[in-house]
């Protein structure tokens, strides 16, 4: 990687309205005009300086492995056909070039990069299930750190990029992935409250989670040698144009000192940004369902108990467990006339 660089370091610069972005092989030029005939004029000179480059240093070019995308906020310029070439060959146009392992769209809303995000982490959650039943298994400590390790990160994936510009529809999304597998890890009813497989896991709900990324994302591009320092100084643009951790620090975490440049108050206020999501989170929680006091951790002498008799303390304490409402049943007929499952409906 360090040898390419190097290698590439004398690439031509980009000319006005044009910028040149790239890491190792992939290389992405991109042109900005209101009207976007006018930027592909701007970019075509470039490619063609780009080329004449590959070709000096016995470099290959491959125009069928090259996209050109419109990103527009006019939703008439997405069906568009752009004309750039490289080498007198024509540059396939797509609406969802891949980046990096982020699909980008032309609105700039980042779905399809959420759909695929939610296939790839549904193989994962599968794992899970095979790991474990509500009756035998791995225990809930194991289950979500092997959530943590093989299914977040999937979610996660440059989550500072598009966390912000996401709608709250994929954000649900991809919230249900990990409800789902911390339903599995502590073997909780479908009907559990939320807030209760976060307590019980000690994992933040994923919009929180994303949101500490983010935080800590603009924290690190406080030190001068960070790549994206530089977008630290950004004005608002006169357009009302996507918000990210730089243009809009309404989306972050609040901490005293927030502009710090050495790597050691960076490290510090990142340490600090943990600690205001986890107690901002505990402080948003309301009382235990089922004593009507504030949240507590179970006992660690429960973690010596096998696994279905910790499934059934885990749905006891969040007042959602099916034995629960067959016991009431038996003891108090009239309060609670029916034994039957909550889910199914069909049988005690």
């Amino acid at each position: 990687h360090i040898l390419f660089n190097l290698y590439t370091s004398d690439l031509p610069p980009p000319p006005p309205n044009t910028k040149l972005g790239a890491y190792a092989d992939d290389i992405n030029t991109t042109a900005t005009h209101a009207d976007y005939q006018t930027a592909q004029s701007n970019l075509q000179p470039y490619l063609d300086q780009i080329y004449q480059w590959t070709t000096e240093n016995d470099l290959q070019l491959n125009p069928d492995k090259s996209t050109a995308t419109i990103f527009s906020p006019d939703t008439k310029d997405h069906g568009k056909q752009l004309t750039l070439t490289i080498n007198n060959t024509l540059i396939p146009t797509i609406t969802n070039p891949k980046i990096l392992g982020v699909t980008f769209d032309p609105l700039l809303k980042f779905h399809v990069h959420c759909e695929n995000t939610s296939k790839k982490t549904k193989n994962t959650i599968k794992i899970l299930k095979a790991l474990t039943t509500t009756k035998w298994g791995k225990s809930k400590e194991t289950i979500t750190a092997t959530y943590k390790a093989i299914s977040r990160p999937i979610i996660e994936y440059a989550s500072p990029a598009w966390s912000s510009l996401i709608s709250d529809k994929s954000q649900e999304k991809l919230a249900t992935l990990q409800n789902t597998a911390l339903r599995i890890a502590t073997g909780c009813t479908a009907d559990t409250h939320l807030n209760h497989l976060h307590q019980e896991t000690k994992v933040l709900p994923i919009t929180n989670h994303l949101k500490l990324h983010a935080s800590n994302y603009r924290q690190k591009a406080n030190h001068p040698e960070h790549p994206n320092h530089p977008l630290i100084q950004h004005t608002n643009p006169p357009r009302n144009m996507k918000t990210t951790p730089f243009l809009n620090t309404a989306d972050l975490y609040t901490m005293p000192n927030p502009n710090q440049t050495t790597e050691e108050e960076i490290k510090d206020n990142i340490k600090t940004n943990h600690t205001i999501a986890v107690q901002t989170y505990l402080n948003s929680l309301p009382p235990n369902q089922l004593t009507n006091l504030p949240p507590t951790d179970p006992d660690p002498s429960e973690e010596t108990l096998p696994r279905h008799k910790r499934v059934l303390l885990s749905q006891l304490r969040d007042n959602r467990s099916p034995f629960l409402l067959e016991y009431k049943h038996h003891c108090w007929p009239q309060q609670h006339p029916s034994p039957l499952c909550p889910l199914c409906k069909q049988s005690p």
